[in-house]
């Protein structure tokens, strides 16, 4: 954790700087320990597609804590009871999924926050350094981040109303469900998920939100430097870039491929 008034990636987005983030679902704090030092700037622990505990989670953000990246949790649903369960056991920012209106928004970013900016209720606990951390009720609110993922025609359609709510820090796609709510599942290129994806960077542009992005290389396509650097010309800031699960299912692929090569 930090003393300073925000974290380091909230910092590094403030000041125009493109980030690189990845999601884990593993579970194992030996994973996060790992992508924190191989030079992550944030790690998502995802508890929507993912089998996670809160015991299991907060072991996780103690690992992540003992590297420079900043720790969010990815919850099923911008529920407060969970968002204040994991940022008193220390994440430093929340992300929440199927956000399609400004009243969602509202909760989530709230929940996210003490009164007046918002409806956590305040308990001493690790996030606070067990008390040890005098400062941290007051600085809270700016430390924490809240991110929206845009994922239906519903959000698209509102998506001006949904950044002109106060405590949106970021956003990012979910392409999958996007394509699935336009009626063309899985055609993740398809011109109106492109026409739709579109529509938000420009909106997050207009609302100087940082844009964020995704791209996970599951399914034997790896993130390419090429990738990397059209993102970045797009105007996007926070980089999801793969993650725990899509690494080791794509090293497994290309290891048994080159195996059955030899053999076959």
């Amino acid at each position: 954790m930090t003393n300073e008034k925000n974290t380091p990636l909230k910092q590094q987005l403030q000041q125009g700087q493109v980030v690189m983030g990845a999601q884990l679902r593993f579970g194992s704090p030996a994973i996060g320990e790992l992508f924190g030092f191989a030079g992550y700037d944030f790690l998502i622990i995802d508890c929507e597609h993912a089998a996670q505990s809160p015991w299991g989670v907060q072991a996780q953000l103690q690992a992540i804590g003992c590297t420079p990246a900043t720790a969010i949790v990815r919850v099923g649903q911008p529920d407060p009871d969970l968002i204040r369960l994991y940022l008193d056991i220390g994440a430093q920012g929340i992300v929440a999924p199927m956000i399609s209106t400004p009243e969602q928004t509202e909760q989530g970013a709230r929940a996210c926050r003490y009164h007046p900016a918002g409806s956590r209720s305040a308990g001493t606990g690790r996030a606070a350094r067990f008390g040890f951390d005098p400062d941290y009720f007051y600085q809270s609110n700016e430390r924490v981040m809240f991110i929206p993922i845009i994922e239906t025609v519903e959000a698209v359609e509102n998506i001006d109303k949904i950044f002109a709510v106060e405590g949106v820090d970021s956003y990012n796609m979910g392409p999958v469900d996007l394509s699935i709510n336009l009626g063309v599942p899985m055609q993740l290129t398809h011109p109106k998920v492109i026409e739709a994806t579109e529509t938000v960077l420009q909106a997050a542009k207009r609302a100087g939100i940082p844009a964020g992005c995704g791209a996970c290389g599951f399914g034997g396509k790896n993130i390419t430097q090429e990738d990397i650097q059209q993102y970045i010309r797009e105007g996007y800031q926070m980089l999801w870039l793969s993650g725990d699960e899509w690494i080791l299912s794509d090293a497994c692929r290309d290891i048994a491929e080159k195996f059955n090569k030899l053999t076959s």
